[in-house]
């Protein structure tokens, strides 16, 4: 009976329920039926990824040592191609979680952009909100506004933009464009997003933020005392993902980086072994809840969950 149970199941698709009338059972018993095959190797499912990566043991081992919702490795490759081969992967997985009205907060970065290509256009109803003001000085394809309009655009959805600085001069001057009714209405909706994918930078003189033309070099310097290791949407954290001792964070427009913690699906995106330290950062801090990365920084990321630095779990 078992074997003829799971031969309808498996190998002609028929549902649970059509068995159960077709031989007379109830609907319990054929899945205890199907259950205890499984159990008894009756039946063994094999899982066959098309695209040939060998990094489940390893996404697992990351989601365990870091309390991760979701951990997506990809391939290390020529660094030409890293971003693409990330954002398409990246793109799968927000395919996979998206549903028909649903709320997107986008950062800043190139990746993002990317993920263009791969974009399901089989949801209605999507609004993308970048979490940060203009990036000053650098390639406008960066800005997350700009972004913003690209993934609207591939995923059929809908955009809005955010026309102010990344960071302003003074906390009055934010304090002052905040109360401006277009800036409030975009920024009303970071109280209801249902994901974000957020880029996560270094924090040195060759992240965005640096680059931005926004921080003088009395600035930087104040920064390196910080002991920053990384930044999210600009905002600067160390490598315990603290962000408050860092004056600076106070000017930067856009979304309170705490706020990334109560996102359903905080989507950190970064490679390269360079990346590790920053992402480890944004993790303690608790600002993502799903990684994609590639194999070469998952496994030095992992290689520093083991050697004694806490998780986020230890941490709390």
């Amino acid at each position: 009976m078992m074997l003829r149970v799971c031969d309808l199941y498996y190998n002609r698709d028929i549902s649970q329920s059509d068995i159960a009338k077709l031989m007379d059972l109830s609907r319990p018993t054929v899945s205890k039926l199907i259950k205890s095959a499984k159990q008894k190797r009756v039946v063994e499912i094999i899982i066959s990824d098309p695209q040939k990566r060998c990094y489940s043991e390893l996404e697992r081992k990351l989601e365990k040592t870091f309390g991760l919702q979701e951990v997506i490795v990809a391939d290390t490759v020529e660094e030409s191609q890293q971003k693409d081969v990330l954002a398409k992967m990246a793109a799968g997985y927000l395919n996979s979680i998206l549903k028909n009205g649903d709320i997107i907060g986008v950062g800043m970065g190139t990746t993002l952009r990317y993920m263009a290509p791969y974009a399901s256009r089989q949801f209605q109803n999507l609004t993308f909100v970048p979490l940060l003001g203009g990036s000053g000085k650098l390639d406008v394809t960066l800005d997350a506004n700009h972004v913003v309009d690209i993934l609207a655009k591939a995923f059929h959805g809908s955009g809005l933009h955010l026309y102010v600085p990344a960071i302003v001069s003074r906390s009055q001057t934010k304090r002052t464009l905040m109360k401006e009714e277009s800036v409030r209405n975009v920024m009303n909706y970071y109280d209801s997003l249902n994901a974000v994918m957020v880029g996560i930078g270094t924090g040195d003189d060759q992240s965005s933020v640096f680059q931005s033309g926004y921080y003088s070099e009395e600035m930087r310097d104040k920064v390196r005392q910080s002991q920053v290791c990384g930044d999210i949407c600009m905002h600067l954290f160390d490598k315990d993902g603290n962000v408050d001792q860092i004056e600076y964070n106070k000017q930067v427009f856009g979304i309170n980086i705490n706020k990334l913690k109560k996102v359903p699906y905080a989507i950190g995106i970064a490679s390269g072994l360079h990346k590790a330290k920053a992402i480890h950062g944004a993790i303690q801090g608790g600002y993502i809840n799903v990684l994609v990365t590639d194999a070469q920084c998952a496994e030095a990321l992992y290689q520093m969950g083991i050697s004694g630095d806490s998780s986020r779990d230890k941490k709390e």
